[in-house]
């Protein structure tokens, strides 16, 4: 079937396939990376909480290795795996965004009488600089402060003072002497 000779209802059914997968897409990998934020962010606190609770003690070269790893591990899944969930995003983004101006979603008086399209213009630039989503953004900062917070928690971990036990501490010689008790019976 050539496309050119399709008619306006099929060119328009095709447009509406591609966008309802185009936004099956999105919510997929919108949920891909807030599952792995979740995941993270939960982690990297879980982590901490245990360094403050259980007072580790580490040298100043194992701290070093510890945040060497730490930073390793956010590298690669920040400029990674997230970095290439951003990008699939992005360009899912602009494919729908075109296939909505195609329907005529932008266009004023195409569904309503208003002269006000359906959809606002800004949502032209989805996935490009010029568009105003920052969920990715978000997601960063977010995998930042709790990398941040197991940092300090390793850099800050120190043992806990001991306190002394039952067996370090001196035990006071009794003095009394042992006294004969006399039992007097009526």
């Amino acid at each position: 079937m050539n496309v050119f000779h399709m008619d306006d209802s099929k060119k328009t059914d095709v447009l509406l396939a591609a966008l309802n997968e185009r936004y099956t897409a999105l919510h997929k990998i919108r949920e891909r990376v807030e599952s792995i934020g979740v995941w993270a962010i939960g982690l990297l606190l879980a982590a901490g909480g245990w360094l403050l609770q259980s007072h580790p003690s580490f040298s100043p070269l194992q701290k070093a290795f510890l945040v060497f790893a730490v930073l390793v591990a956010l590298a690669l899944l920040r400029f990674m795996y997230l970095e290439d969930l951003c990008r699939g995003f992005r360009s899912q983004l602009r494919v729908a965004a075109r296939i909505e101006d195609a329907l005529g979603l932008f266009t004023p008086k195409v569904f309503s009488a208003t002269e006000h399209p359906i959809y606002p213009q800004s949502w032209k630039a989805a996935g490009t600089q010029e568009g105003d989503g920052r969920f990715f953004d978000a997601n960063y900062v977010l995998l930042y402060v709790g990398v941040a917070f197991l940092v300090v928690c390793i850099i800050l971990a120190t043992p806990a003072t001991p306190q002394p036990t039952s067996a370090s501490t001196p035990r006071a010689i009794s003095t009394t002497t042992a006294t004969s008790s006399h039992l007097v019976v009526p």
